[in-house]
């Protein structure tokens, strides 16, 4: 998948990954994560979030789940805004700074 940003409301966003099929249950990315409201507040000013325009500015169209470079936090874009995507603890990230 190509991680190319693009400018949606005034924030960046960049493609992360896609929700794989329920048969591949390994690499399938449980829904569980996912807030159960979208962020309100997450857009600067008086900008009306609009799914399939998100989706129409995006640069990859198959993509579930975005991360916002402003403040690297994962969503996921759904009718009523974009939730929240709660991202699964990896112990190997940072340990390229370990001394």
């Amino acid at each position: 998948m190509e991680h190319t940003p693009f400018e949606y409301g005034g924030l960046h966003f960049i493609p992360e990954q896609r929700f794989e099929p329920q048969g591949q249950y390994h690499r399938r990315i449980p829904l569980s994560r996912m807030g159960q409201e979208a962020e309100a507040d997450l857009f600067p000013g008086e900008f009306a979030y609009s799914h399939s325009g998100f989706y129409e500015a995006a640069a990859v169209k198959d993509c579930d789940i975005f991360r916002c470079a402003e403040n690297g936090r994962l969503y996921v874009p759904c009718e009523d805004g974009l939730r929240p995507y709660n991202e699964r603890p990896d112990p190997e990230r940072g340990r390229e700074h370990e001394r």
